[in-house]
């Protein structure tokens, strides 16, 4: 396990002193509890992990290098996404 010092006010650390207390635990375990219950909230879920992912993948695709067809601004759903080509 690492060790990490932070700075907490005062009225932070009278209700982890409350909470540690009343669970009859450490400190410290409190505090990794209610990090670790945080992070969950934070973080982001995979699903939308993996939609950026597949955003990433669709992006690629955008022709930006060499010879940009004269069009495209035109038709940039049909080159993005796969769409219908407009007239």
């Amino acid at each position: 396990m690492l060790r990490i010092n932070i700075y907490i006010p005062d009225d932070l650390n009278k209700k982890l002193d409350f909470a540690a207390k009343s669970r009859r635990k450490a400190k410290a375990e409190v505090i990794r509890e209610a990090l670790n219950h945080g992070l969950q909230i934070i973080q982001p879920k995979s699903g939308n992990a993996q939609a950026l992912l597949d955003l990433a993948k669709m992006a690629k695709k955008i022709p930006t290098k060499g010879k940009v067809p004269k069009d495209f601004s035109k038709n940039l759903d049909y080159y993005t996404w796969g769409g219908e080509k407009r007239d």
